[in-house]
C-alpha cells in the first residue's frame, strides 16, 4: 500500500513538473497540388513508384488505399502479414497492404512504405477517374487548405495554436466544438433542431444521416414511404438502398442550409449521426486541424 502511495505522488508531482506544451503559430506550408471535383468527389494526383494515380481526398477513410487494377497496373507486391477489415456503406472490406517505394504529393516524396489496396474500382464509376482513396493516416497528419473554388489541395506542417487562423485572406466562419474520434473530425450539427454529431468526410458525395439519429428523429419505412429510394455504395463489395429525405434546416456550426435532402441510411454502417460531405463543401474553402481540432469553411458567394 506504501508502495503504491508513494508511486501515485511521485506521478503527482512529475505532472506539476510537466513542461507545458510550446505554442507555435509558424504557418509552413509542406506540399501543395492541383485538386479537382469528379462526380461530386475531389481528386488529386499522386506519383507511386515513378507513376501517376488520382486519389480521392477522403478524410473519413482510415487508410489511404488502392484499388485492385491500379495494384497491377503499378506492379505492386502484396503484404500479407497485414490484413484489415472495416465496415463501410459497401459492406465488409477486407484489404491487403501494398510495398511502395515512393509516394509523391505535390512534388514531395514522403517515406510511406506500405498502404492499403483493395478490391473496387473508382474509374468505372462516370464521371470519375480516380485510382483510390488518400485516406485519414495521411491527411489529417497535417493542416488541410482544401480550396474547392481555387482547385488546389495543401499541406500544412500540423502547429499547437489554440489562435490559428486559415490562410487565406477572405471571411471565414469557424465551426465550433469539434471533436475527434479515433482519426476522424467529427462537427456539431442539427437537423429540424435534434443534435448531432457529424463525421466531416470528404469522401462522402452527399450529407448521409445515420440509422441511429433517423431513430430519434422518427424516421423509418412507414415514415418515408413517399421518399425516393438511392442506391448507396462504398468502396466494399456491394451496394445498399437507401431512402433519399427532405429536412426543413440543417444547420453545421453557424452555418445554415434551408430544404436539405439527405441520404438516410436503413442499417448501421459506422457512419455514426452523420456524415457531412461534399455536398456541404461545394464552392467553399475549408480549413481542417486535427491536431487543434479546428474547422474554419468560407462563405459562397450568395451566402449572408
Amino acid at each position: 500500500m506504501l508502495h503504491r502511495a508513494a508511486a501515485l505522488l511521485m506521478l503527482a508531482l512529475l505532472a506539476r513538473c510537466a513542461t507545458p506544451p510550446v505554442i507555435d503559430c509558424k504557418l509552413t506550408k509542406v506540399a501543395e497540388m492541383p485538386l479537382e471535383v469528379e462526380d461530386q468527389l475531389l481528386v488529386v494526383p499522386a506519383g507511386i513508384n515513378g507513376q501517376w494515380v488520382h486519389l480521392v481526398v477522403d478524410t473519413g477513410a482510415e487508410r489511404t488505399v488502392v484499388g485492385d487494377e491500379a495494384v497491377k497496373r503499378l506492379n505492386l507486391q502484396h503484404d500479407a502479414r497485414y490484413v484489415n477489415k472495416s465496415l463501410g456503406i459497401g459492406g465488409v472490406t477486407t484489404t491487403t497492404d501494398v510495398t511502395i517505394d515512393r509516394l509523391v504529393l505535390g512534388g514531395v516524396h514522403f517515406p510511406i512504405t506500405r498502404i492499403a489496396s483493395g478490391t473496387f474500382n473508382l474509374q468505372t464509376i462516370p464521371g470519375l477517374n480516380a485510382d483510390g482513396l488518400l485516406g485519414a493516416d495521411i491527411l489529417l497528419a497535417f493542416d488541410l487548405d482544401i480550396d474547392v473554388p481555387g482547385h488546389t489541395l495543401a499541406l500544412y506542417r500540423p502547429r499547437l495554436c489554440p489562435s490559428a487562423q486559415p490562410p487565406w485572406p477572405g471571411p471565414a466562419t469557424e465551426i465550433l466544438g469539434v471533436r475527434s474520434r479515433k482519426d476522424r473530425l467529427l462537427v456539431p450539427f442539427q437537423l429540424d433542431n435534434v443534435p448531432g454529431m457529424a463525421i466531416l468526410d470528404t469522401g462522402a458525395q452527399g450529407n448521409v444521416l445515420g440509422v441511429d439519429m433517423a431513430r430519434r428523429m422518427g424516421l423509418n419505412d412507414q415514415t418515408m414511404a413517399a421518399d425516393p429510394q438511392v442506391r448507396q455504395h462504398g468502396v466494399g463489395p456491394g451496394e445498399t438502398m437507401s431512402h433519399l429525405h427532405q429536412f426543413m434546416l440543417m444547420r453545421v456550426g453557424p452555418v445554415a442550409e434551408g430544404n436539405p435532402r439527405l441520404t438516410v441510411l436503413n442499417s448501421d454502417f459506422g457512419v455514426g449521426d452523420a456524415l457531412i460531405g461534399e455536398q456541404f463543401l461545394q464552392g467553399r474553402r475549408v480549413w481542417l486541424s486535427f491536431r487543434n481540432r479546428q474547422v474554419f469553411v468560407s462563405k459562397r458567394p450568395n451566402e449572408r
